[in-house]
């Protein structure tokens, strides 16, 4: 899965992001390419980061059942546990000769339960007749621990499920 990260948007398009060994701050390199709408000629980025939690998922982690998100921070297990609070759709593709697809066979999936671990940074969203897909698309909208709302969209695919 992917998600994006909550920042100002770059003047270029953005890729291969790494972490520096040594000061842990994340650098990135961009450039404009076709069909881009970001038209700087390039650019290099560095992120600090500033200490602040950042309530992004950092595992996900499909099963026969549902799915299990990690998050690195704490979350509200009130906000969690509210099922409006997921949105989640799968779609699947046709592979032809011409960049990109439609989706085809969307659908929209159904979290019917939702726990979470005692750690507050574990949620696992029940979801019946979870099936292998090319494409979906899971949104939340949650609370930390600290009370703070925050929001996010993973893409993502399931190869199988275990």
């Amino acid at each position: 899965g992917m998600i994006q990260f909550p920042i100002a948007q770059f003047p270029t398009g953005v890729m291969r992001g790494r972490f520096h060994h040594a000061d842990g701050q994340l650098y990135a390199c961009g450039m404009f390419a076709w069909a881009g709408n970001q038209t700087q000629p390039g650019g290099m980025y560095r992120l600090r980061y500033t200490g602040e939690p950042v309530h992004l998922p950092v595992e996900l982690k499909a099963r026969k059942g549902g799915v299990e998100l990690t998050f690195t921070e704490p979350i509200d297990a009130e906000s969690a546990m509210e099922l409006k609070n997921y949105q989640l759709k799968t779609w699947s593709l046709k592979r032809t000769r011409s960049y990109g697809s439609k989706h085809y066979d969307e659908a929209a999936s159904l979290v019917n339960a939702v726990e979470v671990s005692k750690d507050g940074k574990h949620v696992f969203m029940s979801i019946p007749n979870l099936k292998p897909t090319w494409c979906m698309e899971i949104k939340y909208q949650l609370k930390g621990a600290n009370g703070r709302s925050f929001s996010g969209t993973i893409h993502n695919t399931i190869h199988n499920l275990k």
